[in-house]
Parts: structure tokens; C-alpha cells; sequence
């Protein structure tokens, strides 16, 4: 008997380079075969004479289970989804928010229609994070990739004079790809990333660097850059505003106002539920309930659905309290028995999640009414990290004095100032000029954006509460943490098997035990859920202290603050109300979104330099040669320098290397280095290329990496 001939089965898996080199360029229909799936789903519908091809999304008899099939979280409901419908995905912790965003963008669910353009925008994974800002958003469309390509090679063949009817083919093709690329904006790509990135804090420099070199926070507004971007038709966004500034927020609402196609999107931000959604889909009881509202009838509508549930299962249980337990009925009464448990138990745990005991009365030798109680007095202050290096984050002289009556929401984008400010007020940072005098015997509490990176992980959150309160009773810091969320068998798990919501919630346990004179809250709501969210509004509303708040959450600001600082370049101005600090914002955001200059006299030289947060944060946190602050303040004379030149500068050791100069406005020469990575330097920092000796190749290793 023969043997069985071998088959490999991997053999004809063709990688994407290989479909390439093999593709027929005259046939239109292996072009196609190109393309991503969802494209080669809509030219197959296309072929089989559907016109109008179909954008909404209808399942029947819907369930969802977890990767192990060890939940089910979803079970026979109806999966509804509607063309260029703006949606907002909503449900408890652990209803299966995320999970179905997951299964959505990779195609595993059952029935879900593989010509919709799905994009999750979410953390980027490891395999992009190797290209610069502007490369990764530019590369980030698959379509318009493969069309780029398919584009130059089709040239390349025309070009090459093929037999007229090769020909013909090929310039038909041609047409086709350029009516795709400009049906994706695809000529117009760079253009486009550039003016998203700017918003978000990416000049030129911040755009060259490297995706790996960012923080957790910038890496997500590059997510958010590629979503708008990659313009899918239906856009999948979990908690988007979290780690974003205030005009970042404000980018993404106008962005979200105006998006064409479709999007679901999950978040804690009410404000920004409310001015963006027009209907909610509700996970609840592992069923979609679709209400076609906005979010604010949605509340409103829920909440006195919720409320009459509850008195009608209270009726039904009265009515028959003594059914037979193994009867249809009996089964009934135990289900709707739960129902009213849990709705009952949510409700108090929400109510009393964060609360305040009541402070100790503040020394007061003037007999001031308390209101009028001084805590911390900025007075006419000034600061920077390095004076030499000309790096001023308030160069102007700024006063703040912080009574007991104040309630302050402090607004603004990142790197103008508004973490500095509170390190003045706290201490942790000393100024330049001017004075500031706390009281002598206030008690603070600061809750910052990185609170639980302070935690002692290998210890429970019991253990936590111990150390901080040793002479206090355990039992009363047990049911502390309870009141926050942290039940018994939480809080004795590590908290390194916690999540951040959690973690946050063990150090609200911590600063609201013992009630402080100043509480400041510097992003509080991210990793919160929405009601985690209310609760805590509710709390800074009965508590009785001074409250500052920093925040991207315009709701939290505006139901818990009675006044605004708004710290943006060249100005730190305080407001009686939200709409004309943001308006201030806005001002900001149009500068920037132009490429226009700001204000050479701003308070913050990090993002008067063109910095923003991707670049030059602060003196410390420079990466850059020195000079890019200085540049904003040096005087405008005429450069020694011309564009093209070959110079050598400075870099962040002190020495000089080989560069070109690719700009000059006025102070400011934008350079590339030799090796690799490009920086803003003033002519103080240059010298002509025969004034100084080539560096040793061991000295130009301390030059940023040459980029591959």
C-alpha cells in the first residue's frame, strides 16, 4: 500500500508580502484581495449586486459568555446596532462592557457582519510602539497602506509601457485606487495627524519621538489620534477621556459631535455623555435594553424604572410572602427577592461610598469668621526648575490665597502649571519669588494622580489601614474600607491583585478617616465608574472643608467647585463660572490646532516653547537639548545661521554633536542630529561645524538613537 502523500497545511497561508509580490495588478479583483477583510466583504457584496450595502447590525437570540466559557454574561437578547447612531455602552462592572467591545473588533461574534469597519481604541499593543508619534498615526489606516503601495506599483508598471490593452486594465485599476485614497482622505494623511497631535500637546519634536518613550497617558492620545484617523464605521471607545487634559477633553467632544459613522463609547465623564450620545445601550440583568435618548433622559428614565421595579417586587413579595418555595411561583419570589437585594444594597453602598467625619476646628487668633480663614496664602510667587536654563513655569508673579471657604476647580492643559501649583501650595516645591504661608495648624489631605503608585502592594488593604492608623480600632477601619467599596474579602486580597478603581478606593479610605481642612483632588475620577463618580460628588458636597480640585470632568467641576482657575499659557485667571473658563480653554485649543505661536510671554516656558506635554513638561523632565525654553524668551535677533547648514549642538550633556538645521523662526532653530532624533535649540546652543571637532563615536552614544 502506497504511503499517504503529506500535506502541509500551512503551505498555502500566504504571508501579506507574498500576495504582493504574486498579485496580478491588471486584475482588479487580486487587488482586492489586498485589501483588509472588511473591504474584501464589501467588494464581494458588491459583485453579487448588492447596491446599498448594509451598515447596521441586527442579532437575534444574542448571548455573550467569557473566554472560558465559565460565565455567561448575555444570554437571548437582541444585539441592535444603527448606522452613524452615537451610542453610549452602559452597565455595572462586570456586565461585559469590555468583552463585547473585544469580540466586535475581532470578528467573534456570531452573525456580526464582516464588511463593517470596526476600530477598538484602545492601549497600544507592543508591536506598534516602535515608529515615532507622527508615523505611527500616519501608518495606523490598513486600507490606506495597502493602497499607497498598490498605487506606486501600478505607476511603476504604466511607467514601464505594457501592451495597450495591459495598459488599459492597469489605468482603470489606477482610477479605482485613487477614488479609494480619496475617499479615505488618504492624500491628505500627514496633514491631517499633524493638526490632531498638535491639539494634544505633539509639536514637531514630541511627533519625532519615539511611541515607546511616551508615558501610559500619551501613549493613549495617540490611540485616540489613530481612531479619528483610521475614521472607521463603527468606532469602539472604553473610558476615552481618561489621562487627558482639559482641552484634550474638549478636542474629543467636538471630535465626537461631528464623527460621520457610528460609535459606542463607555465613559465616566457625564458632561461628556450628555453633549455627545443620542442613545444608550443598558447591560442589565444579562440583557441589552435600548432606550433612543440622550444620556440625560436616560438617567432620568432609568432611575424611575428602577424605582417603580423595586415597589412592585415589594407588592408581589407582600402579596405572596408565603408561596411554595418549589413552585413556579416560589421561584418567582426568590428571583424578584434578589433583584430587590441588590438593588437595595447598590443604593446604600453608593450613598455613604465616600464620606467625611467632621474636621477639627481651625486655631483662629483674629477671630475671622471661619470662611475667611487663611490656609495657604500664595502671594505674588514665581517658578522655575532651572533658572539658568531661562525654564519658567509661572515667570509671571502669581497670588492664590486659599481660605476656608474655597472650593476651586482648577482647569487647564498639561504641562501649563497646574501639578506645579499644588506642589507650591503643598510645599513639595519651593518658588523662586514672592511668599507662601500656610496655617500653622491646618490638616491636608492630597489625593494625586498617582496615589496608588504609593502603595505597598504586598500588603492587603486591612493591612494598609493598620500601619497608617495603628492606634485606631481594626474593626472601625474594616467597615471604613466597606463604606468605599472595599468589601471584607477585598480587603484582605493584596493589593497587588487589585485593580486601580480599587486601589483608589483604599486611599479615599485612607484621607477621609480622619477629616482634613483641605482636601485636594488632583484627577480623582479616573479609573471610577460613573457612579463611583456620583458618590464622590455627593461626599465633596457635604463635606465641609476647602476643596481643590483638578479635573478633565466638567460635571465633577461644576457640581462640586464654586470657583474656576483657569491656568493656560499667559494667563492664570480665575472665573465665577465653568462656560467662561472653558472658553479661555477653547482660545487655547484654536492656537493650537492652527500651528499658531502662543503668547512668547507665557507662564509656562514647557508649552510656550511648543513642548506641550510630549516634548518639554518642565526643567526636570526635559529630554531635549537645553535651549527650547530660552528659545521662547530670546530676544528676536537675526540668526547667524541659515537653513541646510551642517552645525554642531548641544545636547542634554553638555557636549556638541553633528546636526543640520531643517528651520529657523526667529530664536527658535528646529535641527536633526547626525544620529538620529531632532530637537529646538537657540543659536547660544550651536557653533559652526569647523568651530568644534567631530565628537568619539563613545561620546555620540549619549545622542539619542539613531532611528532604524
Amino acid at each position: 500500500m502506497a504511503e499517504a502523500k503529506k500535506v502541509d497545511v500551512f503551505a498555502a497561508i500566504k504571508t501579506e508580502e507574498e500576495k504582493f509580490t504574486e498579485c496580478d495588478f491588471s486584475d482588479y479583483d487580486q487587488i482586492v484581495e489586498l485589501y483588509p477583510r472588511y473591504m474584501r466583504e464589501q467588494h464581494k457584496l458588491r459583485k453579487s449586486g448588492v447596491k446599498n450595502i448594509p451598515k447596521n447590525v441586527n442579532i437575534e437570540n444574542f448571548c455573550l459568555k467569557t473566554p472560558f466559557g465559565d460565565q455567561t454574561l448575555l444570554v437571548d437578547t437582541e444585539l441592535v446596532l444603527e448606522p452613524n447612531r452615537r451610542t453610549c455602552l452602559y452597565g455595572n462592572n462586570s456586565t461585559g462592557k469590555t468583552l463585547l467591545f473585544h469580540y466586535m473588533n475581532h470578528g467573534k461574534i456570531k452573525d456580526f457582519p464582516l464588511h463593517i469597519h470596526v476600530h477598538h481604541c484602545q492601549e497600544l499593543e507592543q508591536h506598534e510602539l516602535g515608529d515615532t508619534v507622527i508615523n505611527t498615526v500616519v501608518n495606523s489606516h490598513p486600507l490606506r497602506n495597502i493602497l499607497i503601495r498598490v498605487e506606486a506599483k501600478i505607476r511603476e508598471l504604466i511607467a514601464a509601457a505594457p501592451a495597450k490593452e495591459t495598459l488599459d486594465k492597469l489605468q482603470a485599476n489606477l482610477d479605482q485606487v485613487v477614488i479609494s485614497m480619496n475617499g479615505i482622505q488618504g492624500y491628505t494623511g500627514l496633514e491631517r495627524a499633524q493638526k490632531m497631535l498638535r491639539v494634544l500637546g505633539f509639536d514637531e519634536i514630541g511627533q519625532a519621538r519615539l511611541v515607546s518613550a511616551l508615558s501610559g497617558g500619551l501613549r493613549m492620545r495617540v490611540a485616540l489620534c489613530m481612531a479619528f484617523f483610521i475614521d472607521p464605521e463603527l468606532l469602539l471607545l472604553d473610558e476615552p477621556t481618561n489621562h487627558l487634559d482639559f482641552p484634550s477633553v474638549l478636542w474629543l467632544e467636538n471630535r465626537l459631535r461631528s464623527y460621520r459613522s457610528a460609535f459606542l463609547v463607555v465613559s465616566h465623564d457625564r458632561e461628556l455623555l450628555n453633549n455627545v450620545v443620542s442613545s444608550v445601550l443598558l447591560l442589565q440583568d444579562k440583557k441589552i435594553k435600548y432606550y433612543t435618548c440622550g444620556f440625560k433622559d436616560f438617567e432620568v428614565k432609568k432611575a424611575k424604572e428602577d424605582a417603580d421595579a423595586s415597589k412592585e417586587i415589594e407588592k408581589f413579595l407582600a402579596k405572596n410572602a408565603n408561596a411554595d418555595p418549589s413552585s413556579l411561583l416560589g421561584r418567582q419570589k426568590h428571583e424578584k427577592k434578589a433583584w430587590l437585594e441588590r438593588y437595595l444594597a447598590h443604593q446604600i453602598a453608593m450613598a455613604g461610598k465616600f464620606t467625611f467625619p467632621k474636621p477639627v476646628e481651625l486655631e483662629n487668633k483674629e477671630n475671622l469668621p471661619v470662611e475667611q480663614i487663611s490656609l495657604i496664602n500664595l502671594k505674588d510667587v514665581t517658578f522655575s526648575y532651572n533658572v539658568a536654563l531661562g525654564v519658567w513655569i509661572f515667570k509671571e508673579p502669581v497670588s492664590f490665597n486659599v481660605t476656608a471657604s474655597t472650593r476651586c476647580g482648577v482647569m487647564g492643559p498639561n504641562g501649563a502649571g497646574k501639578s506645579t501649583i499644588l506642589k507650591l501650595l503643598t510645599g513639595k516645591i519651593t518658588a523662586v519669588t514672592g511668599s507662601v504661608t500656610p496655617h500653622p495648624k491646618y490638616r491636608l489631605a492630597y489625593f494625586g494622580q498617582h496615589s496608588t503608585a504609593e502603595l505597598d502592594l504586598e500588603l492587603t488593604a486591612a493591612e494598609f489601614m493598620i500601619k497608617m492608623f495603628p492606634k485606631m480600632n481594626p474593626a472601625n477601619l474594616r467597615a471604613h474600607l466597606n463604606k468605599t467599596g472595599i468589601s471584607d474579602s477585598v480587603a484582605e486580597t493584596r493589593m497587588s491583585g487589585l485593580s486601580y478603581s480599587q486601589r483608589s478606593c483604599v486611599i479615599f479610605s485612607k484621607l477621609t478617616y480622619v477629616c482634613p481642612h483641605l482636601l485636594i483632588l488632583d484627577e480623582p475620577t479616573n479609573f471610577l465608574d460613573l457612579e463611583s463618580v456620583d458618590s464622590l460628588i455627593m461626599a465633596c458636597n457635604k463635606y465641609k472643608g476647602a476643596l481643590l480640585l483638578v479635573s478633565h470632568n466638567r460635571d465633577f467641576l461644576r457640581k462640586c467647585a464654586t470657583s474656576y482657575l483657569s491656568i493656560v499659557p499667559g494667563r492664570f485667571e480665575f472665573f465665577d463660572n465653568i462656560k467662561d473658563a472653558e472658553r479661555a480653554t477653547y482660545t487655547f485649543i484654536a492656537e493650537m490646532e492652527s500651528g499658531g505661536h502662543v503668547d512668547k510671554n507665557a507662564i509656562s516656558a514647557g508649552i510656550a516653547s511648543g513642548g506641550g506635554v510630549a516634548h518639554l513638561k518642565t526643567g526636570e523632565e526635559s529630554k531635549g537639548p537645553a535651549g527650547g525654553a530660552a528659545a521662547a524668551s530670546a530676544a528676536a535677533a537675526p540668526s547667524p545661521y541659515t537653513v541646510g547648514e551642517q552645525i554642531t549642538a548641544k545636547w542634554t550633556d553638555g557636549k556638541f554633536y553633528d546636526a543640520k538645521i531643517l528651520k529657523i523662526d526667529g530664536p527658535k532653530h528646529t535641527i536633526e542630529y547626525a544620529v538620529g532624533g531632532k530637537a529646538i535649540v537657540t543659536a547660544a546652543n550651536m557653533k559652526k561645524k569647523e568651530a568644534a571637532a567631530a565628537p568619539a563615536k563613545k561620546e555620540a552614544a549619549a545622542a539619542p538613537a539613531k532611528k532604524k
